[in-house]
């Protein structure tokens, strides 16, 4: 048994019915893989990815038509899967639940590279603005900025919390998946900074975090119930951290 497969075994007990296969949480780690920098310099460490049911696992991304046909094909709810929010990537279209993607994380992703002065600077990886085969372009040359300026995207529960359990079960899983696996990538990668996307991670890892000697910022969750400004200002925030950590 590998640690990956002794982490979701935990989990799966916490979770019972509502914990996902293996196989979905190795489709993860596998597109996390792909995008990861030779040299970590920035984590983005949100909470997790969204539930994804044993019966997506048919799907594939299809990428023949771009240059980049070595990227994992698996679908799994999660930002770094091409397929995740787009339909016409995959063999076959999700319809229920809906397969509306995180538009969210994109902006955060775009963010990390770019200092954004409105709303407006997010279009071309916006789908009601952008052209499919463009935008697909764009995310793909985002990720590729984002992987070479040494900024990833780590989830702190391996396992989905989304749709949201009740928050004992959410600080639960966060700190398992944090002691059982991830942890020890923090630690191997040694990032100059690490970036909480949410209060509640920082929250039910703060003891954690803070015993690992690197600085930490917190942003919150770009779902908040905050103001078009305040959420634009969250966004440039990103940017500012970024640069002053690493001198972009």
């Amino acid at each position: 048994m590998d640690v990956l497969e002794e982490c979701h075994n935990r989990l799966a007990r916490l979770l019972g019915e509502n914990s996902e296969p293996l196989e979905v949480l190795r489709c993860a780690e596998a597109h996390r893989a792909y995008w990861r920098p030779p040299r970590i310099r920035i984590l983005l460490l949100a909470e997790s990815h969204i539930y994804t049911a044993f019966s997506e696992m048919d799907r594939q991304v299809i990428l023949q038509n771009h240059m980049d046909t070595d990227m994992p094909r698996g679908f799994v709810r999660l930002v770094y899967c091409l397929g995740y929010g787009e339909n016409n990537l995959l063999n076959k279209p999700i319809r229920e639940p809906s397969n509306s993607g995180t538009p969210k994380y994109w902006k955060i992703l775009y963010s990390c590279v770019n200092r954004v002065s409105s709303n407006e600077d997010f279009i071309p990886i916006l789908k009601s603005y952008t052209a499919f085969e463009e935008r697909i372009r764009n995310k793909i040359a985002l990720l590729k900025r984002l992987k070479e300026a040494g900024i990833w995207l780590l989830d702190a529960s391996l396992a989905a919390l989304y749709p949201k359990p009740v928050p004992t079960l959410v600080e639960s899983c966060l700190q398992v998946s944090w002691d059982a696996y991830v942890s020890q990538i923090v630690r191997t990668t040694r990032p100059s900074s690490i970036i909480c996307i949410g209060k509640g991670v920082f929250r039910f890892l703060h003891t954690r975090l803070c015993d690992i000697g690197i600085p930490v910022f917190v942003i919150p969750q770009p779902n908040s119930r905050l103001s078009s400004l305040e959420h634009l200002k969250n966004y440039q925030q990103y940017h500012d951290i970024i640069c002053q950590s690493c001198r972009l």
